[in-house]
């Protein structure tokens, strides 16, 4: 009996959060077109598609590609970024929490630690291509600590060594992310709603230039696709344009080995 109402439960949860997040892209696609005809010279409004590939090889490394098309304050065109990298997780938390990540794609145990490393390339499209260029190695390292009520609250850490520009100038950036996500299940669906907020240290100006705050979810309905949605606010006083609000929808594709594949199955 409880067992039925709390699915019948779960299933309400996960499609009125479904109608929310529809609702949500909606109202912010009219805010955008609104704010783009009449005000705000110091803001810039944008929507940023994205793909994300990952592919697992082990239950603790896994390779991903991500091929956003944004438009960042170093350009004034649309620019396409190609990441490469790879990650490692391992270790056990405090309190064992089994969930699926905003970035996974399926159900884990959750690891108390995760490294990553890649690189990155950019370039500016259309008519005025090659007008930004960036090259960029970065490094990271997440903590990871399951919260009550199986949420999972997340620390990163993160490093970007830059070239950018025709002529490439060298710099550096500090990044510090702190990220809260949970879990909703209905059935073989889950829908991961999440926030996060995370400052810049850029070495151009030797201080905090850019401050960034996400808020949104992904839905996924099976093991391969998943589809996320959020809304990007990011401050940035050494640009003319000192604040930004973006749109970001991102189709995941996760693939996986044979062998993780049939240790799921089994």
């Amino acid at each position: 009996m409880f067992k039925r109402n709390n699915s019948y439960l779960d299933k309400i949860i996960y499609y009125l959060a479904c109608i929310r997040i529809r609702l949500l892209c909606v109202g912010f696609s009219i805010i955008l077109s609104v704010m783009n005809s009449g005000f705000a010279q110091n803001s810039s409004f944008e929507f940023w598609p994205e793909t994300d590939i990952w592919y697992r090889l082990s239950p603790a490394w896994r390779l991903s590609a991500f091929i956003p098309i944004t438009k960042y304050h170093e350009s004034k065109n649309r620019d396409l970024n190609i990441y490469l990298q790879a990650d490692y997780g391992w270790g056990r938390t405090k309190h064992l929490l089994n969930m699926r990540l905003m970035d996974g794609n399926r159900a884990q145990q959750i690891k108390g630690w995760l490294v990553r490393g890649g690189f990155m390339e950019g370039w500016s499209l259309g008519e005025n291509a090659g007008a930004y260029t960036e090259d960029m190695l970065f490094a990271e390292i997440h903590r990871r600590t399951p919260l009550k009520g199986k949420a999972l609250f997340s620390s990163r850490l993160r490093t970007d060594l830059r070239w950018v520009g025709q002529d490439p100038v060298f710099s550096y950036r500090f990044r510090a992310r702190l990220m809260l996500e949970k879990e909703f299940k209905a059935g073989r669906s889950s829908i991961v709603p999440f926030v996060n907020a995370e400052p810049y240290w850029d070495s151009r100006y030797s201080t905090i230039s850019r401050l960034r705050a996400t808020g949104g979810a992904m839905i996924a309905w099976g093991p391969i696709f998943a589809y996320e949605a959020n809304l990007t606010y990011q401050y940035d006083e050494n640009y003319n344009t000192t604040n930004l609000y973006a749109l970001n929808i991102i189709l995941h594709v996760s693939l996986e080995t044979k062998k993780v594949r049939s240790k799921h199955s089994n």
